[in-house]
């Protein structure tokens, strides 16, 4: 994981907070270490931390074709991702908001933390909190949000700068060839969409698909094909290996073998998406 954090070009603050080596005050267990825990998820999802229940707080990045790395929250039971920051600073943000909204106040604690994660915006935040409390709807006004608002965040795609492909309320079709089933959240999306990817269609065969992207070397497909639902997590470690033999980018040899060593550590020999 260390050097894969590096390679994320996250910032040495940020490495520290994922690491654990600074202390989230009032955390109750929502932003737990990944040591202990492996569940299973696609692999473009780079988990950063394990929320309440079956829930990853990570990064989604994507290989072999161009789209923006960006900040999700994936809960297994609801079976999506949701953008909900673009960049480490808005997941600090959203982190301060938290405990202030927690304590009512900024309190020493706080500011500690926050000066640990060199960030210089909490009273930024404190005004936020106390003028809007922590109201979803009103984050287009808050420090770092305002300016790249999350697709979680959006009432409609104008006011949305990213390639994120949909949240429970937006949809963004013109994304539909560069995203993963899990990046859908309403199959209601997909209904007579006449450009749908064979990956994303009801009942594909995906292990069938991804071969046949990797014969004809269209990777961008393969990989989209391995990330979405339909695989025994067996055959995706499989596939990610297959993938390793095509490209000599090292952070996707880094994701790659991080994934297949934490699904080999865990109960989910035998599990699937």
């Amino acid at each position: 994981m260390e050097k894969l954090l590096n390679l994320l070009n996250f910032d040495d603050a940020f490495q520290n907070l994922v690491r654990g080596e600074i202390n989230i005050p009032y955390n109750n267990g929502e932003y737990n270490n990944l040591d202990n825990y492996w569940y299973p998820h696609p692999p473009a999802l780079i988990p950063l931390f394990v929320g309440h229940g079956a829930s990853y707080y990570g990064v989604l990045n994507h290989f072999f074709f161009k789209r923006s790395r960006t900040f999700v929250e994936y809960v297994l039971e609801n079976g999506y991702f949701s953008e909900k920051q673009r960049n480490e600073k808005q997941f600090i943000t959203k982190l301060i908001l938290e405990q202030i909204m927690l304590k009512e106040e900024l309190t020493a604690e706080t500011q500690n933390f926050a000066q640990n994660c060199n960030y210089t915006n909490s009273k930024d935040v404190l005004a936020f909190a106390e003028n809007y409390g922590d109201d979803p709807e009103q984050f287009d006004k808050l420090v770092f949000f305002k300016d790249d608002l999350p697709l979680y965040y959006c009432d409609n795609l104008e006011q949305y700068q990213g390639d994120f492909p949909s949240s429970c309320e937006i949809f963004n079709p013109k994304q539909i060839t560069n995203s993963c089933s899990f990046e859908i959240a309403a199959k209601s999306f997909l209904k007579g969409l006449v450009n749908l990817p064979l990956w994303l269609e009801t009942g594909a065969d995906q292990q069938k698909l991804f071969e046949g992207y990797l014969a004809n070397d269209d990777l961008k497909s393969a990989w989209l094909t391995l990330n979405s639902t339909g695989w025994f997590l067996i055959d995706v470690a499989k596939g990610l290996e297959k993938l390793k033999l095509k490209t000599q980018d090292r952070l996707f040899h880094l994701v790659a073998d991080n994934w297949i060593e934490g699904w080999r550590r865990s109960t989910f020999l035998e599990g699937n998406y």
